[in-house]
């Protein structure tokens, strides 16, 4: 990524200066070994947070420029495709399956056509080069599947000692502001970046567009960190604030802790750990003298095409972006709002956000649900779980959610509700974070033989990580040691 952090354990060879990146790189690529598809990939990906965006212009045109990079590039099946997330902070990622995931606000911050070619010029590069199979990358990731897990179940596993109305606040609060891509991805390493920055530059200047746009998007990398590090203190401290509104006592978290003390000591490791990987990892203002000095020395007699603009501000400026970018912000402040426990508050904002381009978009949809759950107004929920569903990129919480609320009408067959949901849980590629509920459902509808194969399967991928595979009894819950304090001391285990 730009600005933040995929998966096996050899690197690729380091690579020669003295010629350009491109000239060395073969001509015709292999993956990874953390690729699940890029359809599942993309499945997983609008299932974390608030999920991916719906806007067929932008998404096709940015992805014009993708295949424009992938075919001066010389090299054959390259994957991947570009998909918006829900998001309002900066910095693009790839996956291991080669599809790049560019928070919406992005588009807001990026002026031309060649600034956008730059952005995913770099992001293609960390394919290229395979960087999401380092060993560093893995291990951050398992440190991103636990925290999902985490959030995902914590309701179930600590439902047994808080009262229901202060658990309801804690999971507000953690749903709200913590499932975010920007908190579960770290940064690339030193050296990666720096392949990405100087083959992203090869594969601008063999496409055709303006290499300065590169430099312009370093120049704006600052800004934008800074930004994420303001955005990310404002939702710590609103977490903190919600939890410190709860009152909870040693005897009420299994390992003799308060939640809040746990999320310190955690925040405060989270801080060492990003601390430490920083050290490994060049500043803006050092990246963009490395790539001049490789741009002088491998380019230093090329031209400069002017820089697309009228296009890509048309669909930069277009009705349909502003609607979804002031309806994104409308939900940011809504959840926001949700997590203070303000939720008339959250539903004037979430009402606001809602338009003609936003109707069916999952961010609004599973937002609106979560507010109606908190209410416990279960029509409003249905309908809104019925709206997103209609939408290109419904969540898996979705699905679920669906499920669980029909599972729960009487005289429900519960075998013949649930059954559809495994098949759509095994569409979406199994996100580690949704076994736990999945599971449960499946218990509860009888079906023993499922049970036990996702069981098995939970356990096979991701035993000693943290995950939640298991279904407690009523009579265990309260002795389970899957709690908030457990997970949360998982997550910043030593290596």
């Amino acid at each position: 990524m730009l600005l933040a952090g995929c998966s096996s354990s050899v690197l690729p060879s380091r690579l020669n200066a003295d010629k350009t990146l491109l000239s060395q790189t073969g001509k015709q690529y292999s993956s990874g070994l953390l690729g699940i598809g890029e359809e599942q990939d993309r499945y997983r990906n609008q299932s974390l947070g608030l999920g991916l965006i719906s806007h067929p212009a932008a998404e096709t045109y940015i992805n014009e420029q993708l295949e424009k990079l992938k075919q001066a590039s010389g090299i054959s099946d390259l994957p991947g495709r570009v998909y918006l997330f829900a998001d309002t902070a900066l910095g693009a990622r790839a996956s291991a399956d080669g599809n790049i995931y560019i928070p919406y606000a992005m588009l807001k911050d990026l002026d031309t056509t060649d600034e956008l070619a730059a952005l995913l010029a770099h992001e293609l590069a960390h394919t290229i080069r395979n960087h999401n199979s380092s060993d560093v990358f893995v291990k951050f990731q398992k440190k991103a599947v636990v925290a999902a897990t985490l959030f995902a179940n914590f309701k179930s596993n600590d439902a047994g000692v808080i009262r229901s109305e202060d658990e309801r606040r804690i999971e507000n609060a953690f749903t709200a502001l913590m499932v975010s891509d920007g908190f579960i991805n770290p940064g690339w390493t030193r050296r990666q970046e720096e392949e990405a920055d100087k083959l992203g530059l090869d594969l601008m200047m063999a496409a055709g567009y303006n290499s300065e746009a590169m430099f312009t998007l370093l120049d704006k990398l600052t800004s934008w960190e800074e930004m994420n590090k303001r955005r990310q203190s404002s939702d710590n401290e609103l977490v903190k604030n919600a939890l410190a509104s709860v009152n909870l006592n040693a005897e009420s978290i299994p390992f003799g802790e308060t939640v809040s003390g746990v999320l310190e000591k955690s925040a405060g490791k989270m801080d060492s750990l990003l601390s430490r990987f920083n050290k490994d990892h060049d500043s803006a203002e050092d990246r963009y003298n490395m790539l001049l000095d490789y741009a002088d020395k491998h380019y230093p007699d090329a031209s400069s095409p002017g820089q697309e603009r009228r296009q890509w501000q048309k669909i930069r400026k277009s009705r349909q972006t502003d609607n979804i970018w002031r309806g994104l912000q409308h939900i940011v402040d809504a959840r926001e709002s949700m997590a203070r426990g303000e939720l008339a508050s959250g539903e004037r904002s979430i009402r606001d956000a809602v338009n003609v381009h936003t109707r069916h978009q999952n961010f609004v949809r599973q937002s609106y649900y979560e507010l109606r759950s908190a209410q416990g107004k279960t029509s409003s929920m249905e309908q809104n779980l019925q709206l997103g569903l209609k939408g290109k990129y419904p969540s898996l919480m979705m699905h679920i959610e669906k499920t669980r609320l029909l599972t729960e009408k009487r005289d429900s067959n519960n075998q013949r509700q649930v059954l559809p949901l495994l098949d759509i849980f095994d569409d979406y590629g199994r996100p580690p974070s949704y076994y736990h509920q999945v599971i449960a459902l499946a218990e509860d509808a009888g079906l023993s033989a499922k049970v036990t194969t996702l069981l098995a399967d939970c356990f096979a991928r991701y035993a000693g990580e943290g995950i939640n595979c298991t279904v407690e009894s009523e009579e265990k819950e309260e002795s389970t040691d899957l709690s908030y304090g457990n997970f949360i001391s998982g997550l910043f285990k030593k290596e």
